[in-house]
């Protein structure tokens, strides 16, 4: 669905071929990914990139390519997604969630452009509840949560059963409205 959401910063829009490159790059940094259990491979980072876009384009939530307004670059996504994680005590459900390069980090790129997708979740989709989960010390991101008003969820944190036992990541905190 060609459905364009905007804040006065960052504009979010379905995904064009030459998000490609950056999100490859994205996916291929250790800082980028410092709270996930690996980076991606560039093959990897592909078929994610068609996965997103695809379901983008027949779907009226997804992960929207988040673009800085001011300068027209890729800086990642925020979005709205179906999850159903087999043996985690609130799903299926709804996600917000984001993933922007760290060139963005600490500006409130995030943060406002995770206001108008929550917004669209409420209003326009009518969901009653929206979740975000994340690993217990990605501190930038629960305080994206917390920012856009989203309360911390302790009875639903989880052990992540993708992630490995042993990973520092393994361990998430939930949140939702």
């Amino acid at each position: 669905m060609a459905l364009a959401l905007e804040s006065s910063r960052v504009l979010l829009r379905n995904w064009k071929e030459s998000d490609l490159e950056p999100w490859i790059a994205l996916n291929l940094d250790p800082q980028n990914l410092k709270y996930f259990p690996r980076v991606y491979s560039a093959e990897e980072s592909h078929a994610s990139f068609l996965r997103i876009r695809d379901l983008l384009n027949d779907n009226p939530l997804g992960l929207w390519a988040a673009e800085e307004r001011a300068s027209g670059e890729f800086m990642g996504f925020v979005g709205l997604m179906h999850h159903n994680i087999p043996g985690i005590s609130f799903m299926p459900c709804h996600e917000i969630g984001w993933r922007l390069d760290k060139k963005y980090w600490g500006k409130g790129y995030a943060t406002e452009a995770a206001k108008v997708v929550l917004a669209y979740g409420r209003n326009e989709l009518e969901l009653n509840e929206i979740f975000s989960f994340t690993a217990k010390g990605n501190l930038p991101s629960i305080n994206v949560m917390k920012k856009i008003g989203l309360r911390e969820r302790p009875e639903l944190a989880f052990e992540h059963p993708r992630i490995p036992d042993e990973s520092p990541v393994n361990s998430h905190v939930v949140c939702s409205t």
